[in-house]
C-alpha cells in the first residue's frame, strides 16, 4: 500500500511538513547518498544542499507525497503492515527550508521573554484567562430567573429542620453584615458578598470529597455526582475571586470567614455521613437566601439614588469576571454581578434536585456540563462575547 493509499500517514508527514517551515529543525541525520528509484535527491529540482546534506525542497516533497513513491529511502512504507512510526521516524529525521533561509533562534537569556518554566501563572499578562468553563449566560435567561425566585416548601421533618436553621443564619447574617433590603451601605454589601461566596464553596467541595472517599471503600462508581459537585465548589470559589477584584476584606470579614469554615464544616460533614440528602437540601436553601441577596443588590443598583447606584453602577465589570463569563469587553459590575446570580439560582435548583434523589442515582446534569463546555469553547474559537444586555454584545472582539 502506498504513502497516498494511506492518508493517516499523509496526515503525518504534511504535520512534520508544517513544524518544520515553521523553524522547528529536527535531527540532522540525512545523508546525501539517500536515493529515490531514479536518482538522489540532489540532482531532483527544488532541492537544496544545506551544509553537505540534500534538502527536499517544497516541489520535491509533494511530488513524494503525491507518488506514494519512495523507492529504497523508505521500504517499510511499501508493505500493507507497515506502522504509522515508520512515518514518523522519517519525518523527524527531514530538515525542510520552506522559506529559503535559515532560521535565527534566540537564547532566551538574551531575548525579553522570561523563561517558561520560571513563569508563575500570575505573572503572565493574560493569566486571567486560564479559568474553567462555565455555563455562559444570556439576558433572556438570566431575567427569566430574576422573575422567577423559586422557594422550596419544606415536607418532611429534616427539610423543616434545615429550612429553619438557614432562614435562622441568613436573619442572624444579615444584623451582623448590616444588610439591609433598602438603602443598604456599600461597605455591608462588599462584606456579606466576601463571607457568603467564602462559605459557599464549602458544602459543595465537602460532598464530592465524601462521595470520593465513599466510591474508594464500597468500590463503586459514583454515577457523576462528583464533577457537579466540584463545579459548584469552583464556582464559587470564582465568585470570590472576582468580589476580591473589586474589594478588600478586612480584619473582621476574614475572622467570620475563618470561623464559618471551622465551624460549619464540620457540622454539615457529620450530617453528610448520616443524612446526604438533608446538606444537599440545606445547600438549597442557602443557594435561595443567595439569590435573594443577589436580586436586591441588581435592583438597589438599578435605582437611582441609592447608595449602591452611586458607588457601583458605572464600574467596570474585572477581567476575570469578563474571561469567565465571556462577556464583552464594555461589560459593567452589575451584568458581573448578574452572572453570580444566574449561577446561583443553578446550584438552587441542582441541590433541591440532588435532594430528592437516592444516592446512586445517575447525575441528571451530566449531558449539561458537555453542552456548557461545547458552547463556551466555540465562543473562544470565534472570539464571541455573551449577550447579557451591555451595551455592545455578541461580537467579535476586538473587532472595528
Amino acid at each position: 500500500m502506498g504513502l497516498r493509499d494511506d492518508p493517516a500517514r499523509i496526515d503525518l508527514v504534511r504535520l512534520h511538513m508544517l513544524i518544520a517551515a515553521r523553524g522547528a529543525w529536527l535531527e540532522n541525520t540525512i545523508p546525501t547518498t539517500v536515493r529515490r528509484d531514479h536518482g538522489p535527491f540532489t540532482h531532483q529540482p527544488n532541492s537544496y544542499d544545506l551544509n553537505g546534506m540534500a534538502v527536499p525542497g517544497p516541489g520535491d516533497l509533494r511530488d513524494l507525497v503525491g507518488l506514494g513513491h519512495f523507492g529504497d529511502m523508505i521500504p517499510a512504507w511499501s508493505s500493507r503492515h507497515a506502522s504509522a512510526g515508520a512515518v514518523v521516524s522519517w519525518a523527524e529525521r527531514v530538515k525542510m527550508n520552506f522559506i529559503g533561509s535559515s532560521t535565527t533562534v534566540v537564547h532566551f537569556r538574551q531575548s525579553q521573554t522570561p523563561h517558561p518554566l520560571l513563569v508563575k501563572p500570575h505573572q503572565h499578562g493574560n493569566a486571567e484567562l486560564s479559568v474553567t468553563l462555565n455555563h455562559i449566560w444570556s439576558e433572556e435567561e438570566i431575567q427569566q430567573r430574576l422573575d422567577n425566585l423559586y422557594q422550596h416548601r419544606p415536607k418532611t421533618f429534616s427539610d423543616k429542620v434545615m429550612h429553619r436553621l438557614m432562614w435562622s443564619l441568613y436573619k442572624g447574617f444579615n444584623w451582623v453584615t448590616g444588610f439591609k433590603p433598602e438603602n443598604t451601605p456599600v461597605r455591608a454589601v462588599e462584606w456579606r458578598l466576601i463571607v457568603l461566596e467564602s462559605f459557599a464553596g464549602v458544602p459543595g467541595f465537602m460532598a464530592a470529597m465524601f462521595r470520593h472517599f465513599r466510591c474508594l471503600r464500597t468500590l463503586q462508581r459514583d454515577h457523576g455526582w462528583i464533577h457537579t459537585l466540584l463545579e459548584e465548589a469552583e464556582n464559587e470559589r470564582m465568585h470570590l475571586l472576582i468580589c476580591m477584584k473589586m474589594f478588600k476584606a478586612g480584619f473582621v470579614t476574614r475572622c467570620l470567614v475563618m470561623g464559618a469554615q471551622v465551624f460549619m464544616t464540620p457540622f454539615l460533614a457529620s450530617i453528610y455521613v448520616i443524612k446526604p440528602d438533608a446538606v444537599h437540601r440545606f445547600v438549597g436553601y442557602l443557594e435561595e437566601t443567595a439569590c435573594l441577596t443577589y436580586a436586591n443588590i441588581i435592583h438597589q443598583v438599578e435605582t437611582e439614588g441609592t447608595p449602591l447606584n452611586d458607588a457601583w453602577s458605572q464600574l467596570p465589570a474585572p477581567g476575570l469576571a469578563k474571561a469567565y463569563w465571556k462577556l464583552p469587553e464594555e461589560a459593567m459590575w452589575i451584568d458581573a454581578l448578574k452572572c453570580m446570580f444566574a449561577d446561583e439560582s443553578n446550584h438552587r435548583d441542582v441541590n433541591h434536585t440532588f435532594a430528592m434523589m437516592d444516592t446512586d442515582d445517575p447525575n441528571p446534569f451530566v449531558d449539561k456540563h458537555r453542552k456548557d463546555a461545547a458552547v463556551a469553547w466555540r465562543m473562544d474559537a470565534q472570539g464571541l462575547s455573551a449577550d447579557i444586555g451591555c451595551h455592545k454584545t455578541l461580537k467579535v472582539k476586538d473587532s472595528k
